[in-house]
C-alpha cells in the first residue's frame, strides 16, 4: 500500500556517506516501498566524506545536497526575529520551563539555530517549488531535531497542509548532555510539527516534562534491526569475561570509567575490545588504556577502530564477546544494544535514558546505577566472569528473545509508517 502522501523528504546528517545514521538503512528498507519518491536531503554534505557510501539507498530515493551555510542575510533575519512568536515562546520556556536565566549563551545558541533555520527553510521551499508537488502530498521528516527542524516548523506554519515530523534520539532529546543544559526552540517546534517522536518512552516522558504543554504531540517509536537468525551460543570460560564496547569515543560515553573499572578487576581474566573511533588526533582514551591496562597480566585489550555495519555484524556473530558493556551518562536506546541482543549477547549498562527499556535486569543483562563508580562496575564484571556455561546460555537465549519481541525492524518501522508517516 502506497502512502496517501507519496513524496517523502528525509532530512539527515550524513546518510549514506557517514556512520552517524547506520540504523536508517533498515528503516528505509521497510518504508521506501510505501512511497513513490524519497528525497534524502543532506543540509551540510561538506561534513561527510563522500568517497564511498557506507549504506545503501533505495531505488526510488534521490540524494540532494543543499550545501547550507547561513548567509549574512540569514544572520540578519535571525536577529530581526527577536519579537517573533518563536522567540517569545523560547524566552518564556527558558524562564518558566527550564528555570534558567537568559544570558548571552542562550542568545548565541538561538541566533545560530534561527540562522540555520532561515537558510534551510528558504532552500527547501525553493526545492519544493521546483518539484511542483502539492503540499498535501508531502511528508517532511527530520531524523534529528536540529536547526533544520526549526526551519520545517516555520514552513509548516506557512503551509498547514504539509505533514512534518521529527525523531529525537539522545543528544537532541536530553538537555543535560548539551552545553548549558540547553536545547533551543523545542516549544515552537512542538506547536507546529505534526509529531515529535523520541526513540524511547524515557525520551518521550522527558520531552513532555520539558515542554510542559499538554497539547504537545509527543510519542515514542522505537528503532529496530533486520531479521537475525538464532545465534549459536559460544562457550563461556568460567573466570573469564570477554567484553565488547561499541561507540564513538566521546566524554558522554565515559570510556575512561570503563578503563578504570577493568583495571580494578581481580581474580578473573578480561579481554576487552572497543569498536569505534575517537575524534581526530584525540589519543586521550588510548593513552589512558595504555597507562592503566598495559602492564596488567589478567587484561588484554584492543581498539578495533571504526567498522562498517557488515564488519560489526561479522564481529558480533564471531562468538568472541560475552557481554556488551555501556558506561554512558546519557543514552536513548542504542542500536548497538539491539544488535548485540540480536546476536545473543547480554548487556551490562548504566541505567540512563531509555536503557531500562532494552536491558531487563537479570533477564538479558544487568542494569547498574546511572552514576556507578569504577569500583562498582568492576564488581559487576567480576560477577559476570564467574558465570558458568548454563547460566550464560540462559542469559544469551533471553537476549535474543528480547530482540525478537521488541526490536524487529519490520514490526517497528511498519508501525511507524502506518501511525506516523501515513497519518
Amino acid at each position: 500500500m502506497l502512502n496517501k502522501r507519496p513524496f517523502l523528504y528525509l532530512v539527515v546528517s550524513d546518510y549514506p556517506y557517514g556512520f552517524g545514521e547506520p540504523f536508517l538503512e533498515e528503516e528505509l528498507e521497510v518504508i521506501a516501498p510505501k512511497f513513490e519518491k524519497i528525497y534524502i536531503l543532506l543540509p551540510e554534505p561538506f561534513r561527510a566524506s563522500k568517497e564511498t557510501p557506507k549504506f545503501s539507498v533505495p531505488e526510488n530515493a534521490e540524494i540532494i545536497e543543499l550545501q547550507l551555510v547561513p548567509s549574512v542575510s540569514d544572520k540578519l533575519k535571525a536577529i530581526s526575529r527577536w519579537t517573533s512568536e518563536a522567540w517569545k515562546m523560547e524566552r518564556n520556556a527558558i524562564k518558566h520551563s527550564y528555570h534558567q536565566k537568559m544570558d548571552i549563551f542562550h542568545l548565541k545558541v538561538m541566533l545560530a539555530y534561527q540562522a540555520g533555520a532561515e537558510a534551510f527553510s528558504q532552500s527547501l521551499l525553493s526545492l519544493l517549488k521546483k518539484h511542483g508537488h502539492g503540499m498535501e502530498k508531502l511528508v517532511i521528516y527530520s531524523y534529528w531535531l536540529t536547526s533544520q527542524t526549526l526551519g520545517m516548523a516555520l514552513i509548516k506554519r506557512q503551509f498547514p497542509a504539509l505533514r512534518t515530523i521529527t525523531r529525537i534520539h539522545g543528544w537532541d532529546c536530553f538537555y543535560e548532555v548539551n552545553p548549558g543544559h540547553y536545547l533551543p526552540f523545542r516549544a515552537f517546534v512542538a506547536k507546529y510539527l505534526d509529531g515529535i517522536h523520541p526513540i524511547s518512552e524515557a525520551g518521550a516522558n522527558y520531552t513532555k516534562k520539558k515542554l510542559a504543554d499538554p497539547l504537545a504531540k509527543v510519542s515514542a517509536y522505537k528503532l529496530g534491526i533486520g531479521q537475525l537468525e538464532t545465534p549459536a551460543i559460544p562457550s563461556k570460560k568460567p573466570g573469564m569475561l570477554r567484553i565488547l564496547s561499541l561507540a564513538f569515543i566521546t566524554p558522554v560515553k565515559r570510556i575512561d570509567r570503563m578503563i578504570e573499572a577493568i583495571a580494578l578487576t581481580k581474580d578473573c581474566e578480561i579481554e576487552w575490545t572497543h569498536i569505534g573511533n575517537a575524534p581526530q588526533n584525540d589519543t586521550s582514551i588510548s593513552d589512558l588504556a595504555s597507562s592503566r591496562l598495559r602492564d596488567l597480566p589478567h587484561v588484554r585489550y584492543h581498539f578495533a577502530g571504526e567498522m562498517s555495519k557488515a564488519q560489526v555484524y561479522q564481529y558480533l556473530s564471531s562468538g568472541n564477546s560475552d557481554v556488551l558493556l555501556c558506561t554512558s551518562r546519557s543514552e536513548g536506546i542504542p542500536v548497538s544494544m539491539m544488535e548485540a541482543l540480536g546476536h545473543g549477547i547480554p548487556i551490562l549498562s548504566t541505567n540512563v535514558g531509555g536503557i531500562a527499556e532494552i536491558v531487563i535486569d537479570g533477564e538479558n543483562g544487568e542494569l547498574m546505577k546511572a552514576d556507578a563508580t569504577s569500583s562498582e562496575i568492576a564488581t559487576v564484571l567480576e560477577k559476570w566472569a564467574r558465570l558458568n556455561q548454563n547460566e550464560f546460555e540462559l542469559l544469551s537465549s533471553k537476549a535474543y528473545y528480547s530482540y525478537l519481541q521488541y526490536f524487529s525492524a519490520s514490526n517497528n518501522y511498519s508501525l511507524f509508517f502506518s501511525e506516523v508517516l501515513n497519518a
